[in-house]
């Protein structure tokens, strides 16, 4: 999929997982804030139908596209930056990493907002306290995947599908993890120094890894 044609003077910003929109807002915000002389253009992925049409009726300026965060429709090269809040967690994160990466330029910025373990076992918690006894054994069953899931990235460097719906992926991650991760899909200059763990609901805790797409 092309964006538009011209691209000089166009800083161009991909938002992975972008729901209806907000987030691409807000960093619309963030840039004018800092340069307002700058042509930005914004374009988000999500493969929730219903948010991205909520979000082409709210936020007509921006572009919104059905599609996977491992498997973005772009040309090599086509984004100056990309940013998703806690929408990675909820993806296979080195396939998406390493999609992110395709489609950044050359020293292109990645910024990631993530879930640690505390939030994970917090979701596990609140699942246990309510509802039928049925329902708590199918939560314990996917908070268990989704931790070892997380073990899995820390320690091994990959993902891998809950086996019982193949469509969903999730995980918690770890600063030494998603820094590996990083490293891994072709980054470099990572900073995983935002890493507070408390929960405050809704709060998923506020971990963030930036990076920048290496040249190597």
């Amino acid at each position: 999929m092309l964006i538009s044609g011209d691209t000089a003077g166009v800083v161009r910003i991909l938002d992975v997982g972008c729901g209806a929109g907000d987030s691409m807002q807000e960093e619309s915000q963030l840039r004018c804030a800092q340069d307002g002389t700058t042509q930005i253009e914004i374009v988000g992925v999500d493969i929730d139908e219903e948010a991205l049409a909520q979000g082409r009726l709210n936020y007509p300026q921006f572009i919104f596209v059905h599609a996977k965060g491992e498997k973005l429709p772009f040309p090599d090269g086509s984004f100056d930056a990309v940013i998703s809040r806690v929408a990675i967690p909820y993806m296979d994160i080195p396939a998406a990493l390493r999609e992110i990466r395709r489609v950044l330029k050359a020293d292109g910025e990645l910024r990631i907002k993530l879930h640690p373990l505390s939030f994970s076992l917090s979701e596990l918690a609140a699942e246990l306290r309510s509802g039928s006894a049925v329902n708590r054994a199918k939560n314990l069953a996917y908070r268990s995947y989704v931790v070892a899931n997380g073990a899995a990235l820390h320690f091994g460097g990959f993902n891998f599908r809950f086996p019982l719906a193949r469509h969903r992926c999730e995980s918690f991650q770890t600063q030494a993890g998603i820094r590996r991760a990083l490293l891994a899909a072709g980054f470099g200059q990572i900073d995983v120094s935002c890493w507070d763990t408390k929960i405050t609901w809704p709060h998923a805790g506020n971990c963030r890894a930036l990076a920048r797409r290496s040249n190597l």
